[in-house]
């Protein structure tokens, strides 16, 4: 009953006004020409298949929908613990550097994973700023399951209108329910840290499968679990105080 009264509570206009103008926008700024390349071409002649048009779409749209609507965020960049935040894309940078990513472009390996996760993670932050920011909080009060449920569906339809096909993940339907479960780990991580840099890191282990991929998500987990635990206790007092006595 309780889950029944907090859907009833959500402004699903809005909801569906957001991912609407997200949809359109995605699919003409996908005919739009590969901004980021126009810009790297402009300094180098390397050949990169990112692109973010899609991505500053949605930024774009969620940014407009947390300044006039009655959605406010609760949540920034680096959340409420800077320092754990920034810890994230600090191991992500360490292991997958140290590991090195093989390329057509005669660039170190070592260096074009670093590159590489540096651009990864700018895009997984406009991402996660819709998915996980605007999406999740105009959910209102809903618990995290039902709430990971819908972004995961919501941000897997989206990705129809940038994927070719899904032969690679096994068909449309496995990669929606991967979506949605890999949604419920992205929304748990942002609800407790409060920062959107921490999914968009989450996020950003797709790009690779390896061992560095696993033991990066291992600690990451533990970081969640362990996220309102200090590193060191404050000393408790001591049973004698100073009387001023030798």
């Amino acid at each position: 009953m309780k889950l029944i009264n907090e859907i009833k509570k959500v402004n699903w206009f809005l909801i569906l006004s957001f991912y609407g103008l997200i949809l359109i926008l995605t699919y003409f700024s996908r005919k739009l020409p590969n901004v980021l390349q126009s810009v790297i071409h402009a300094f180098t002649n390397l050949e990169v298949n990112w692109n973010y048009n899609h991505g500053i779409a949605i930024l774009l749209v969620s940014f407009l929908f947390y300044k006039f609507s009655p959605v406010k965020s609760t949540y920034s960049l680096f959340g409420d613990n800077k320092l754990k935040s920034a810890l994230f894309p600090l191991l992500l940078f360490i292991g997958y550097s140290v590991y090195g990513f093989s390329n057509n472009n005669g660039i170190n390996e070592h260096l074009w994973a670093f590159i590489f996760c540096l651009f990864t993670i700018v895009y997984d932050i406009m991402e996660e700023y819709t998915w996980r920011g605007y999406l999740i909080e105009g959910l209102g009060k809903i618990n995290l399951i039902v709430k990971s449920v819908i972004s995961g569906i919501f941000w897997g339809f989206w990705h129809l209108l940038i994927f070719n096909d899904f032969d690679q993940y096994g068909g449309f339907g496995v990669f929606l329910l991967f979506s949605i479960i890999f949604s419920f780990i992205l929304t748990v991580s942002v609800s407790k840290t409060k920062a959107i840099l921490v999914p968009a890191t989450i996020h950003a282990l797709l790009i690779r499968t390896n061992i560095v991929t696993l033991i990066c998500f291992i600690i990451f987990v533990i970081m969640l679990l362990t996220w309102d635990r200090k590193l060191f206790k404050k000393r408790g007092k001591s049973r004698f105080t100073n009387n001023g006595n030798s």
